[in-house]
């Protein structure tokens, strides 16, 4: 194989370049903004979790661990907790039930979510967030409200549906 030549010019594009000439209008470029500072606070959240002891090991994906905590949260806030079979149909194509099985027994495992039999149906088991995950959600849902707002993010009780 011969060594390419670079040209001077196009050296100095690869080492400085230019910003990428987007149709994106303002908030599209802020949404992205948001979702890169999202994954930046979400990986340093994650070592400050295993570190402190709160997560026995690194979950297995980010994504899914987040959406198992939210899912199971919403569910909870409105007074109807999720099995495990319902949580799992969230996923689709993402993560198989099993998948989401051995991220919920490390969520339990870390004191976040409990398992509580369906008085109505002791066949039904249902995933319940702990004061643990409360205070930890109340950390995450404070940080992605900074983040939106650094980006543009304004909030009106027109958008409460209370």
């Amino acid at each position: 194989m011969g060594c390419r030549h670079v040209s001077q010019a196009s050296w100095a594009d690869a080492v400085n370049p230019a910003p990428l000439d987007s149709s994106m209008n303002a908030q599209e470029r802020a949404l992205l903004a948001m979702d890169v500072a999202w994954v930046e606070w979400r990986s340093e959240f994650r070592r400050k979790l295993f570190n402190d002891g709160i997560l026995g090991r690194p979950m297995r994906s980010v994504f899914e661990a987040d959406m198992i905590f939210s899912i199971v949260a919403h569910h909870a806030l409105l007074g109807r907790p999720v099995t495990l079979k319902e949580l799992a149909t969230y996923f689709g194509m993402i993560a198989t039930p099993a998948t989401v099985s051995r991220h919920v027994d490390d969520m339990e495992q870390g004191g976040l979510v409990e398992r509580r039999l369906d008085t109505n149906d002791r066949r039904r088991m249902f995933l319940v967030p702990t004061r643990r995950l409360e205070g930890l959600g109340h950390e995450f849902q404070q940080a992605r409200l900074r983040i939106m707002r650094e980006n543009g993010f304004v909030w009106s009780n027109n958008n409460n549906k209370e």
